[in-house]
């Protein structure tokens, strides 16, 4: 009974310290989350306002779509770049996220991984073999400059038809508790040619031909658009660790409460058994 008693003690003194881990990392998430959310918000008022700029020029371009908004041509693989975490305990985020890459990246196509999750994954997979490492250090943590020059690198590996189109995989924020994996087209971009409000009678004037700004802005709104993407990804992924983490204090909490029950029955039939044990010992010696 004594070794029963320490056992359960021992049990939950464990269980109370990893609740005050758990705690801890569901209050980082949650403060993380807050401020990413806020970034997402930020960047996608930035992107939304560039695309619509991009699709002026679209619809001012005489060629009406440049290559950037067609398919290269021929039986070309796909370049996939798929944003995973780099840390675990975030519930089904990365599972979930490759079971959906897995399901649509054939063995031919190309994959950029990101994130120390993705590269652990596709890099022990046998099934991939065309793994691009050019790209692996890129995450929020990375200063845009160097960003951008990724997205040049892109863009020119584009160009020059190396690939039929550039997709990124990542994780779609749809709120706090909620995330799904998703496709988005890199390159060639989703850009819908669009009319400015007022052009019927004051349409927009250009320092130079659409063509040309369409090449001088595209290195930018190709980063934009990405930064957008990974940032979305660490918003899901820390707001699936928040969610995690609730759950696994609530999971303490039940197996707790079990546990002191468990412990106190047992100590109740310790003294209980003790004071048998006296009382049995008196009754001797009468």
């Amino acid at each position: 009974m004594p070794g029963s008693l320490s056992k359960t003690k021992h049990r939950i003194l464990a269980i109370q310290g990893t609740e005050k881990t758990t705690k801890a990392m569901e209050l980082i998430a949650t403060v993380k989350t807050k401020r990413l959310r806020d970034a997402f918000e930020k960047s996608n008022f930035y992107i939304e306002e560039y695309q619509n700029l991009m699709g002026m020029l679209f619809n001012h371009d005489k060629e009406t779509m440049s290559h950037y908004g067609c398919l290269n041509k021929g039986d070309l693989p796909t370049l996939y770049i798929v944003i995973s975490s780099n840390m675990g305990l975030c519930g089904a985020y990365n599972s979930n996220l490759f079971k959906y890459a897995d399901s649509i990246i054939k063995p031919t196509d190309y994959i950029v991984p990101i994130g120390a999750k993705a590269i652990h994954h596709y890099e022990r997979n046998e099934k991939y073999l065309n793994i691009v490492r050019d790209f692996m250090e890129a995450d929020l943590d990375l200063d845009m400059e160097k960003l951008r020059s990724f997205c040049l690198k892109l863009k020119d590996e584009f160009n020059s038809e190396k690939y039929k189109n550039i997709c990124i995989i990542f994780t779609h924020y749809i709120n706090s508790i909620t995330f799904t994996p998703l496709t988005f087209q890199f390159l060639p971009v989703q850009i819908t040619p669009k009319k400015w409000k007022n052009e019927s009678y004051c349409p927009p004037i250009f320092d130079e031909e659409p063509r040309t700004l369409i090449h001088s802005l595209m290195p930018d709104y190709l980063t934009s658009v990405l930064y957008g993407r990974l940032l979305e990804s660490e918003l899901s992924e820390q707001a699936s660790r928040r969610t995690a983490m609730d759950n696994a204090n609530d999971n303490a909490d039940e197996l707790l409460e079990k546990l002191n029950i468990e412990y106190n029955k047992a100590r109740q039939n310790a003294i209980t058994q003790e004071i048998t044990e006296v009382v049995g010992g008196a009754n001797a010696h009468e």
